[in-house]
C-alpha cells in the first residue's frame, strides 16, 4: 500500500478517489485500484453520505498509515527536524485556532483575524522549507494558505469555510500531517 494514498485519505478525512489522487498529484486510476485493494485489506472503506461518496480510513488503516510514516521518518533520518518544526508550529497554532474561531463566531473583524493568519503563514514558510529537505510531501501548504488568503479578499469563507480549501482547513491538515508523521495524538500536540 502506498504511503501517500493512505496518508491522503487520512489528511482529507472523507474524500472521493479524484481528491485522494489530487492530494499528492497521483494518477486517479492507479489510486482507485490501490484504494480498492486497501479496502480488501480493511484499511479503508467506501461510504456515501448526503449523496456524496468517498473513502474513509479505518482503525487498521490508521495504524498502517502510522507504521508507514514512521518508516519514512526513520529512513529520512528526519525525526529531530520534524519534532523541532512541530514545536515551532505549536507556538503560533493557538493564534490561528483563536482567529478562526472568532471569525466563525463573528466576534472578530476579518482584518484582525486575517492579520493573525498572514503572520502564521509567514512563520510557516521557513518551517515548510525545513521539512521539505527531508520529506518533500510537506511541500505546497504555503501556496494553499496564500491562495486561501487571496481569495478571502473577495469571499471571507476562504478563511474558515469547510466546503473549500480554506485557510483553516489547510491549517488543520498541516497540524494533522505533523502529528501523524510523529505518531502522536492530537490531544498531545
Amino acid at each position: 500500500m502506498s504511503l501517500l494514498i493512505l496518508h491522503a485519505v487520512r489528511l482529507l478525512g472523507f474524500a472521493d478517489t479524484e481528491a485522494v489522487a489530487a492530494r499528492f498529484a497521483q494518477d486517479p486510476s492507479l489510486v482507485e485500484s490501490a484504494l480498492i485493494d486497501a479496502g480488501v485489506n480493511g484499511f479503508v472503506s467506501r461510504s456515501t453520505f448526503a449523496g456524496t461518496s468517498g473513502w474513509l480510513l479505518s482503525g487498521a488503516g490508521r495504524a498502517e498509515n502510522e507504521r508507514l510514516l514512521a518508516e519514512e521518518l526513520d529512513l529520512a533520518g528526519a525525526r529531530s527536524r520534524v519534532l523541532a518544526v512541530h514545536e515551532d508550529f505549536t507556538e503560533f497554532n493557538d493564534g490561528v485556532v483563536n482567529a478562526c474561531g472568532t471569525l466563525q463566531l463573528g466576534i472578530s473583524s476579518n482584518q484582525e483575524a486575517t492579520d493573525v493568519l498572514i503572520g502564521a503563514l509567514a512563520a510557516w514558510r521557513p518551517l515548510e522549507a525545513q521539512l521539505m529537505r527531508s520529506l518533500p510531501r510537506f511541500g505546497g501548504y504555503s501556496d494553499r494558505l496564500l491562495r486561501a488568503l487571496k481569495f478571502s479578499t473577495e469571499d471571507a469563507s476562504w478563511l474558515t469555510g469547510t466546503d473549500r480549501d480554506s485557510f483553516h482547513r489547510v491549517w488543520f491538515e498541516i497540524h494533522e500531517d505533523l502529528i501523524a508523521t510523529l505518531g502522536i495524538q492530537r490531544a498531545q500536540s
